[in-house]
């Protein structure tokens, strides 16, 4: 029988069925709804590594990535050569190659002359075959609108194939780094050193105009280069006169040659880098189809390599996947030797620090360990370090507003883990990293520039004032070391101890044997040598240097404070001249400023690449982008120069380094500041990890512990379920007397 309810009861009724659903529903989601993992459940317990980025990506094409993307195009493509993980000093290693060569020399025929040339020769492994890609597929290099049915991403192609790297793929690589339309970022290193590269870049250009003004002539007036060659771009062929440039030559199908213009041992650290990996021609064809370039799918962001990872799935608003390449080659982690009692103290600290810190443990063993690496985009500091704590991401930098929870300072400045920290076994790496920050006077400039006794003194004055260690205990927590030179700790050339002292800024502390900072009355006494007594010069002016600065938030506008208080020290008055980017860079390429701020990381680990900051090069030599922003231009030291960066490292190069730090120190034309520290933060599960600054294919030595990770997991994300029972247990309270209603009404009809 059906009963018939009132509108009165209809009214109370739903009210109540709707009450009662709710709580039905707060019941249901109990046991799951306060799972806070920001991963799907498959990958609780996968052997996957988390990491974060802190943006969209721009691109993983092997000619322009550097920086940002750089590690992630390290797992997917290969170079001939790569850092040796865990020896110090750094020292490079074969990975696609099978040795690094030694430098020969060869007679090179170019333009119309016979040179005898340096030579490195390059023989690749054999065997070494690429991920499987549909590039390969040769169908798919000619698609077809029916082809293309159902195609959203390069992986969704159901035919693909593979194939072996040779050394034709090395050549077409870096003969594609000189098309004029990719900005490849090593330009004027390769420029100013292999044989025929600038004049080979200057071919293409003719050849990319001579079809352009074809095309312009066939379409007429209204034609638009840009988006002509978006969807159409220009095909080059690489392989169309190359005899006549010989900077790269394919020898047999295993073998390649580099040919130098001139001695360059740097050029082995640049085929270090993702610029120099074989590049398949079919990849290139295949991602210039115009129906491929119209849905978005080009080799910017779908790189094809022999590497341990392949680009799984990379979604702009979410994460990037890699996942491990079923083609990977056997690969073994590094080994290291015990050292002899008697081998160089660096060795010896080395490898107590690689085997201290379990770094050594996994030796021999097969490559790579995890199977899938995420980066999540994570774009705020605060949710990142959260999600950190909470274990999930493997390993974390150290934001300003999380050093005081995570790290502590002892009384002699050395860091250590906080105690929470410890008690979750996160662990804390830090390492030097080769960097240079430094305050480049412009020496060219009337009052501060010249090399003459008066003006070197002035110098070394306002060196001694500006107290670097000061700044970093300040602005960095005391992380970083103060500069004697422009040389970082680890770099050949750097000698520890007195012996790498700058001695016109710093006196040796014979009892802590450590360099002291000299005393201000010191840099006074300078300044009084030179005719700025008490900072007043000859005329009763005082002495006034000139900041050039874009500095714009609080805490760049508090370091020029510090740094203005410095120089008050020695009676000097410092002026800011602020201003906005594009206006500074134009002021220092003109030569327009009196004092700046600059900083530098190394791309290799070479004393030229720090060096070259003071550089002035010949006017024959190419140099696109001026590093020496100091104008420095002492003809001793730009002589020791050429020399030393055209040397392999040998007791014969120590000694012109030495002479070279000798001379910079003494003309002072900057105020060498600082060396920098990284430091990072690993959960205990995470194995193998170690901040290297130069290397980038370090995801491969990684391990993870899945079962200690996902009882952290369990262990700090409890799900709280309080606020839901209060819920119920409000919703129960509101509801009961309504329910009661409702059955005295419906017991009435």
């Amino acid at each position: 029988m059906r009963l018939k309810i009132s509108a009165r009861q209809e009214r109370t009724r739903r009210p109540v069925m709707a009450l009662l659903h709710i709580a039905v529903m707060a019941v249901a989601i109990l046991p799951t709804g306060c799972d806070n993992s920001p991963y799907p459940n498959e990958d609780g317990n996968a052997n996957a590594m988390y990491s974060s980025i802190g943006g969209e990506l721009t691109h993983l094409d092997p000619a322009l990535t550097y920086g940002g993307g750089s590690d992630m195009l390290a797992c997917i493509v290969e170079t001939p050569f790569q850092y040796n993980y865990v020896d110090r000093p750094y020292k490079l290693d074969p990975l696609l190659a099978t040795e690094v060569p030694k430098l020969e020399y060869r007679k090179i025929e170019f333009d119309g002359n016979t040179i005898e040339a340096p030579v490195y020769t390059i023989r690749l492994r054999r065997g070494v075959i690429y991920q499987n890609h549909p590039c390969f597929v040769e169908s798919n290099r000619h698609l077809t609108d029916e082809d293309l049915r159902g195609i959203k991403t390069v992986n969704d192609f159901k035919k693909t194939a593979t194939r072996e790297m040779v050394a034709a793929d090395f050549v077409y690589g870096v003969h594609r780094l000189c098309d004029p339309r990719l900005e490849f970022p090593g330009y004027s290193a390769f420029a100013s050193n292999l044989l025929g590269f600038p004049e080979y870049n200057a071919e293409l250009k003719k050849r990319l105009e001579a079809v352009r003004e074809k095309r312009r002539a066939a379409a007429g007036p209204l034609y638009n280069q840009e988006i002509d060659e978006q969807f159409n771009p220009i095909k080059i062929d690489f392989a169309k006169d190359s005899d006549r440039f010989p900077f790269i030559r394919e020898v047999d199908k295993y073998t390649f040659e580099v040919v130098l213009s001139e001695s360059y041992p740097q050029i082995l650290y640049w085929m270090a880098f993702g610029f120099v990996c074989p590049v398949p021609p079919e990849a290139v064809e295949f991602y210039n189809q115009r129906s491929l370039l119209e849905l978005g799918i080009t080799i910017s962001l779908n790189p094809v390599g022999t590497g341990p990872y392949v680009l799984e799935s990379y979604d702009p608003t979410n994460q990037v996947v890699l996942a491990r390449n079923p083609n990977f080659r056997e690969a073994l982690y590094p080994s290291l030797s015990p050292p002899a009692p008697d081998a160089d103290p660096e060795v010896i600290r080395n490898y107590k620090l690689m085997k201290d810190n379990g770094m050594l443990e996994d030796s021999g063993k097969p490559l790579p360990f995890v199977d899938r690496i995420i980066w999540r985009m994570e774009k705020e500091s605060i949710p990142r370090w959260n999600k950190f704590m909470q274990g999930y991401y493997d390993s974390s930098g150290i934001q300003q507003d999380s050093f005081d929870q995570a790290v502590s300072l002892g009384s002699k400045g050395d860091l250590s883990i906080t105690d929470e920290m410890r008690d979750r076994g996160i662990k804390l790496i830090k390492t030097d990293t080769a960097s240079f920050s430094y305050y480049a006077f412009n020496m060219q400039d009337p009052v501060f520039g010249g090399l003459d006794p008066n003006r070197q003194k002035l110098r070394q004055a306002i060196s001694i004032a500006v107290d670097a260690q000061e700044k970093l205990d300040i602005f960095s927590n005391g992380l970083g070391t103060p500069a004697q030179h422009p040389l970082p700790p680890g770099i050949f050339g750097n000698e520890p101890g007195e012996a790498g002292m700058n001695q016109y800024v710093f006196r040796w502390d014979p009892l802590r044997k450590v360099p002291i900072r000299r005393d201000i009355e010191e840099a006074k006494k300078l300044l009084a040598e030179v005719g700025y007594p008490d900072g007043y010069g000859p005329d009763g002016h005082p002495l006034v240097i000139k900041f050039l600065s874009t500095a714009v938030s609080p805490e760049s506008r508090s370091q020029l404070m510090l740094l203005r208080k410095q120089l008050a020290r020695i009676n000097v008055r410092m002026e800011t001249e602020d201003c906005d980017y594009n206006v500074y860079w134009k002021k220092i390429r003109e030569g327009g400023f009196q004092f700046a701020r600059f900083g530098w990381l190394a791309d290799y680990p070479d004393p030229e690449t720090f060096f070259i900051l003071f550089h002035t090069p010949d006017a024959n030599t190419v140099d696109a982008e001026r590093q020496n922003q100091a104008m420095y231009d002492n003809p001793r030291f730009n002589k020791l120069y050429e020399q030393m960066s055209r040397m392999e490292n040998s007791p014969e190069r120590a000694v012109i380094i030495r002479e070279m730090l000798q001379t910079i120190c003494k003309d002072a034309p900057a105020v060498f500041e600082s060396h920098g520290v990284a430091i990072a933060l690993t959960q205990s599960w995470l194995h193998n990890y170690y901040t290297f600054p130069l290397a980038r294919n370090t995801a491969k030595y990684l391990r993870i512990d899945v079962p200690q990770r996902t009882a952290y997991r369990k262990t700090y994300n409890v799900p709280n379920y309080w606020p839901l029972v209060v819920i119920l247990v409000a919703l129960l309270a509101v509801t009961m007397p309504a329910v009661l209603a409702t059955r005295r009404h419906l017991r009435e009809r």
